[in-house]
């Protein structure tokens, strides 16, 4: 496996910061220093960074209802509830996947397999996500083909794959969205930019992998063969 996979599947950091740590020439592979992460290693070589000798960790998944409040961010000393206060020490380092902001809920994933985390928060992958979205105002059918065309919102433009009304009273309408590639905050910006504030917006699946029945605040693990089926729709 590449050079920064293993050193992110060892649990010691993410694997963005693996790869910078690699380039910064800090890790050292059977004595020798690599700049590459891109750099071939074998489950049996000597991985080193710093004075921490590296060993690869079993690849843990867990599935979380994320509530409304309760931020992603593993190190925001600010925030008052984040998603570690919900899941055990004992699981060790895991990591959540992609990003889901403080005012939104649903399906979030957290593992410490840095390819999983790759695949599933790389563009190029495009890995369908659907969600609930509730709205102020009433949408139409032109609005949504507007959606499916695409937005242009400061340097980005913003589209969905897919958009359908679920739900229309009062001055409300409750929507199912299915993005591709998820910008920051894309369907609030998305959304607000067409004069439709987001009142509620909850996520409830990740390629073909749903959030079910499992309650808000609650998580629990699923294997690896199960995961990358469903997630990735590949076959371990």
């Amino acid at each position: 496996m590449n050079l920064n996979i293993f050193i992110a599947n060892s649990g010691f950091c993410s694997r963005r910061n693996a790869g910078l740590l690699v380039k910064e020439g800090k890790a050292k592979v059977n004595g020798k220093v690599v700049y590459e992460p891109w750099y071939e290693v074998k489950e049996s070589d000597s991985v080193v960074i710093g004075s921490k000798n590296l060993n690869l960790k079993e690849s843990l998944y867990i599935l979380f209802n994320k509530p409304k409040g309760v931020t992603t961010t593993l190190k925001d000393r600010f925030a008052n509830k984040k998603i570690k206060d919900f899941i055990p020490a004992k699981l060790g380092r895991l990591y959540p996947v992609g990003r889901l902001d403080k005012d939104s809920s649903g399906l979030i994933i957290l593992t410490n397999d840095g390819n999983l985390c790759h695949k599933l928060t790389h563009p190029k992958f495009e890995i369908e996500k659907g969600y609930i979205v509730l709205v102020k105002g009433k949408m139409n059918d032109v609005l949504l083909e507007e959606l499916k065309n695409g937005i242009k919102n400061g340097n980005d433009v913003l589209k969905v794959k897919s958009v359908s009304i679920e739900e229309s009273s009062g001055e409300e309408t409750r929507i199912k969205v299915v993005i591709g590639e998820g910008k920051k905050r894309h369907i609030r910006r998305m959304l607000g930019s067409l004069g439709f504030p987001v009142i509620e917006l909850k996520r409830i699946k990740i390629g073909n992998l749903e959030l079910g029945s499992l309650k808000e605040g609650g998580f629990k693990a699923i294997n690896k063969d199960e995961i990358y089926k469903l997630a990735l729709n590949e076959r371990r």
